[in-house]
């Protein structure tokens, strides 16, 4: 992520540089080039002062070949102060990127201490939170609760909300653990992903849902992946399109790609920037948290994956390129 950012940081720069060169030089080439061409043109009569003496010339052929001379040299001059400029310009955008590059660092050291401050915290505060939780759980299963109280049984909702929503952040702190954490073994995509979507067969029955799920030839061949990781984001993006989806569901399974594809809510052009944005809703109205998306993007970047959403008015899409 900060890789991007600091990458980010070096283009804004040169593009600004360049916007800023681009007006003032052309500024600067088009006056000189107006001034050029406003100027008088060489008289009938040409008049050269040599000390005391001066000589005219009224030859047309001698006016013409003069004329020459200065339009060339005017062509000449601008031709070179367009080269110069460029020149310049190249040479000043060559210094902005190796300061860019220099500093780039510096200037976002702000932006990663507090996001490093940020991860602490949230995985710290998880912890802390979960004990009581448990705790909480763990009286409530063990008081005599035999009579039917929904005082009670909301405490028991709210305590699975909480534990679910903690359970959520600990994941996500999880997956920003540095890369050298990653630990690939060798699956064979068809059964293990049959394996997982099996899981889901309750609520897939429950809602009505067709499901179709396609699995290219080479699926069957084991490949080498983060099998954890993996996992947990096919299960999130299943999870996300069972509860969107209306009636369909579609999964198409490559050697290189997981695509799930629902029908039901669209979302719009301008939420698809923001959809793996962390506590991030399209739908405000819905249960959730707004993590399970954010944590799938946050595993597959960590493993160097790729995860894209689409959406039209008949169906969204998710795409988890991871080889």
């Amino acid at each position: 992520m900060f890789k991007k950012l600091r990458n980010k940081f070096i283009l804004l720069n040169l593009i600004s540089t360049s916007i800023i060169l681009l007006i003032s030089y052309s500024a600067i080439y088009i006056v000189a080039k107006n001034s050029a061409e406003s100027r008088k043109p060489i008289p009938a009569e040409v008049t050269i002062e040599n000390g005391d003496t001066s000589i005219t010339f009224q030859d047309p052929a001698y006016r013409n070949e003069i004329e020459e001379r200065v339009l060339a040299d005017r062509k000449l001059a601008l031709r070179n102060l367009l080269f110069a400029l460029i020149a310049t310009g190249l040479s000043v955008e060559v210094f902005v990127f190796a300061f860019s590059c220099l500093f780039a660092d510096e200037a976002i050291k702000p932006v990663e201490q507090a996001y490093k401050t940020q991860k602490i915290f949230i995985a710290n505060a998880s912890h802390e939170i979960k004990t009581p939780i448990a705790a909480i759980k763990a009286n409530l299963e063990a008081a005599d609760l035999s009579s039917k109280n929904h005082w009670i049984k909301n405490i028991e909702t709210e305590a699975e909300k909480i534990e679910t929503l903690n359970l959520a952040l600990l994941k996500l702190a999880r997956s920003d653990i540095i890369k050298e954490s990653i630990t690939s073994e060798s699956i064979s995509l068809k059964p293990f992903l049959e394996k997982t979507i099996s899981s889901f067969d309750s609520r897939i029955n429950q809602k009505k849902i067709v499901l179709k799920t396609s699995f290219k030839p080479e699926t069957k061949k084991p490949i080498k992946l983060n099998k954890v990781d993996f996992e947990e984001i096919v299960t999130i993006l299943i999870d996300n399109a069972i509860k969107y989806c209306a009636k369909k569901i579609t999964i198409d399974v490559s050697s290189k790609s997981f695509s799930i594809e629902n029908d039901g809510k669209t979302i719009p052009e301008e939420n698809l920037a923001h959809i793996f944005d962390r506590f991030y809703q399209v739908d405000k109205s819905s249960e959730g948290s707004g993590l399970g998306l954010a944590i799938a993007d946050s595993l597959a970047r960590r493993n160097d994956w790729s995860l894209k959403a689409s959406s039209t008015p008949a169906s969204t899409t998710f795409v988890l390129t991871f080889n």
